[in-house]
């Protein structure tokens, strides 16, 4: 395995604040196209093999790259945005740079003594000299991908083991049982989230962290009223809405993203939980329609034709109750 190369603080703030290569949207996106194309010849046909959701992954890392040559977005940021694992992530720019696409450097860790984030180099973008001659970068890496964000750095046989301080009081074991990504149920929800919307939703999410990320859209959507009680006392309203995504999704109504659609719903059902509390409470508005005494009320609810009957004869007998002689005039 090579040498990790390491960006210290102000090598990366010279990466960053470089001038971009393109210079508007429809550059960015030619170049993109650029990038693309190298990369479905490097998947051959099982690239159109791959899922949705992680070709959307492959375009986006392109897209990312196309501006400057490079990209740095960590992999939880595309498993969060597009829904797939991180493992898929870390598998995507391992077949890129065993195509020869693609070389992987990385940021000086703050934390302990190893690596930082990633940061992805394309050989074929035109700022790929600029860097390779800054940065002295490799042009070759089959599989010199590690499997976390920060790893511990690697010493000479005859030096000292450089240990990493981050995790010094847990075992080797116990990381690797931390390190897998579905190692919290259900039962690892916070308390903030009440238990009849996590009883709700576990049939669908085992995991805590999908259970409190769809909590975190309701929390958010209730942020957008100025509601009279807290969200706890409408666990109810976001329980229907989860149900209802459900339902969508069971039909194939939901075409991107199934957070997105849940906090659309809920979104709607409060703006109609607002309008109620409006109208009951302020004391300007009265909606005459549903007052029970409103003589206009009364005729547009809902009747059966019996009903409808009785109520014509009763007015044509209030019409002939008095006879012509009663009249007073």
């Amino acid at each position: 395995m090579s040498k990790h190369v390491k960006l210290s603080t102000k090598e990366f703030q010279f990466l960053y604040s470089y001038q971009s290569y393109t210079e508007n949207r429809k550059q960015q996106q030619e170049q993109k196209l650029k990038i693309l194309s190298k990369v479905i010849s490097a998947y051959g046909d099982t690239y159109y093999n791959l899922k949705e959701k992680t070709r959307q992954v492959v375009e986006m890392i392109c897209w990312f790259s196309a501006e400057k040559g490079y990209c740095f977005a960590k992999e939880d940021y595309f498993a969060n945005r597009f829904g797939v694992s991180a493992k898929t992530v870390r598998n995507i720019f391992k077949k890129l740079r065993e195509a020869g696409l693609v070389c992987t450097i990385y940021r000086h860790s703050t934390t302990q003594n190893g690596l930082g984030a990633a940061i992805h180099f394309f050989l074929d973008h035109p700022y790929f000299g600029v860097w390779e001659k800054k940065f002295h970068l490799p042009t070759f890496q089959a599989g010199c991908q590690a499997e976390n964000e920060e790893i511990p750095c690697e010493s000479k046989d005859d030096h000292p083991k450089k240990v990493s301080t981050k995790y010094l009081s847990f075992s080797k074991d116990l990381l690797k049982i931390l390190r897998k990504e579905n190692r919290l149920d259900y039962t690892y929800t916070p308390k903030n989230v009440p238990e009849t919307f996590v009883k709700t939703v576990k049939p669908f999410f085992s995991e805590a962290k999908d259970i409190y990320t769809l909590w975190g859209k309701a929390v958010l959507a209730y942020q957008k009223f100025n509601l009279s009680n807290v969200l706890e006392d409408y666990s109810e309203t976001v329980i229907e809405a989860f149900r209802q995504s459900i339902f969508a999704h069971k039909h194939r109504k939901i075409r991107k993203d199934f957070t997105g659609y849940f906090y659309g719903t809920l979104m709607k059902m409060f703006t109609y939980k607002k309008r109620e509390e409006t109208f009951d409470n302020h004391p300007t508005f009265f909606n005459w329609l549903e007052d029970p005494k409103n003589e206009y009320s009364l005729r547009f609810e809902k009747k059966s034709w019996q009903q409808e009957i009785e109520h014509l004869i009763a007015k044509e007998e209030r019409t002939l109750a008095f006879e012509l002689e009663e009249i007073p005039y």
